[in-house]
């Protein structure tokens, strides 16, 4: 199969979902693995607007916000932390 150098048609957006889990990550390095895949997403693809959804039911709300907000450069939109049903903070 033939990829397109510009994507699969220029100026359409395709979704990507990537689910990852670990029991055995850290606090830190759970902030290490997120750092690494924005590294690596402003390295590959500067012009794109990438999102992520993380799910650590394991930490609180402050915690995961602490993560998010370490994460340099910023993403546009967040981070936002939601709880999600049956979380305590």
């Amino acid at each position: 199969m033939m990829r397109h150098p510009e994507g699969p048609e220029k100026g359409r957006a395709v979704n990507v979902k990537l689910t990852l889990s670990s029991q055995q990550l850290t606090k830190e390095e759970l902030q290490h693995l997120i750092q690494s895949i924005r590294d690596c997403e402003q390295e590959s693809f500067p012009d794109k607007e990438i999102s992520i959804w993380i799910e650590v039911p394991e930490l609180t709300r402050s915690e995961c916000a602490e993560i998010l907000t370490s994460i340099k450069p910023s993403y546009k939109y967040g981070p936002q932390v939601v709880e999600l049903k049956g979380s305590e903070d």
